[in-house]
């Protein structure tokens, strides 16, 4: 296996000071690789991408991920429950989350403690394709939805 990964990070505060907090990471990476019989190595991907942008002030944090994937070998359960090769088609998620940290923003008392966070993942509604060489020979097809998850974390200090 050999490749090569770039990956940057920039606060827009460089561009301008009133944009202090925002900036995004973007990375891209590549990969080759098989294995000893020529075959694929399961579970990598050629390439992949992602992008996310960011704010952060005080307490308050949002972001926005971008992911994408390239096809990829992978098993599935065939007959007799066995596994069988398969090629998993890749996928392009959206993610997103908005959180507020009361202690970070200068609260104090019992406030202080408390943080809250709203999460997003697979906004986009991915499905996700498992087929055979041919990608119009579908194996497998699942599609689970955007999951929402929303939660509470306290702090005693």
């Amino acid at each position: 296996i050999y490749g090569f990964e770039i990956q940057t990070i920039f606060p827009a505060r460089i561009i301008w000071d009133k944009l202090d907090g925002l900036g995004a990471i973007a990375t891209a990476t590549f990969i080759e690789g098989e294995l000893d019989d020529g075959s694929a190595v399961p579970g990598l991907s050629d390439e992949n991408y992602s992008f996310t942008l960011f704010y952060e002030w005080g307490g308050f944090d949002a972001r926005v991920a971008y992911t994408k994937r390239s096809k990829y070998a992978t098993e599935t359960r065939g007959l007799s429950l066995s596994l069988s090769p398969t090629i998993d088609q890749g996928a392009e998620l959206v993610d997103a989350q908005i959180s507020f940290d009361f202690g970070r923003a200068g609260f104090d008392g019992w406030l202080g403690g408390l943080s809250i966070a709203l999460q997003g993942q697979n906004l986009t509604d991915e499905d996700t394709i498992q087929a055979n060489d041919d990608s119009r020979q579908v194996t497998q097809y699942q599609s689970f939805g955007a999951n929402y998850l929303l939660s509470a974390i306290y702090k005693f200090w």
